[in-house]
């Protein structure tokens, strides 16, 4: 009876710490939503329209998807701060040194879980940002001169 007990016990914790534990979110082929912004920001650098035609939900023929890098450069210092609106559907802001101009360069952009995978949902920053997020809590999840 007390090896049944401890069983049980043991099983019941397992199952709790799994169900519990799982703090991450769901990746589709490897990439999570704040990888989005990431690679948004060093195909902008890159010139590599091909990239972001594809992380955007929809092109509409803004970028074309022959149109592939023009550098190897890519981002080393940014902030991305993260806005949670439900497990399908974030917000971020990221902020990073642009290593050809120099200067820095601010995104803001609504990300989306589509059937493809995480995608950005519009070209272009978001008009009414700050209102969308007002009533949501920022996440910053890289400060600016993180290694």
């Amino acid at each position: 009876m007390r090896k049944l007990f401890s069983m049980m016990s043991i099983s019941l914790f397992l199952i709790i710490a799994a169900a519990c534990g799982s703090n991450e979110v769901h990746k589709v082929d490897g990439k999570g939503p704040a990888d989005i912004p990431v690679k948004w920001a060093n195909a902008e650098v890159q010139k590599d329209q091909a990239t972001r035609a594809k992380l955007l939900v929809e092109n509409d023929g803004i970028m074309s998807p022959d149109k592939g890098p023009e550098n190897d450069k890519t981002i080393e210092k940014y902030k991305l701060t993260e806005w949670k609106v439900n497990d399908d559907d974030y917000f971020y802001e990221i902020t990073y040194l642009h290593p050809i101009k120099n200067e820095l360069k601010t995104e803001r952009m609504e990300v989306i879980k589509t059937d493809s995978g995480w995608k950005r949902k519009e070209y272009g920053d978001i008009y009414n940002f700050d209102k969308l997020v007002e009533d949501l809590k920022p996440e910053v999840l890289r400060e600016l001169h993180d290694k």
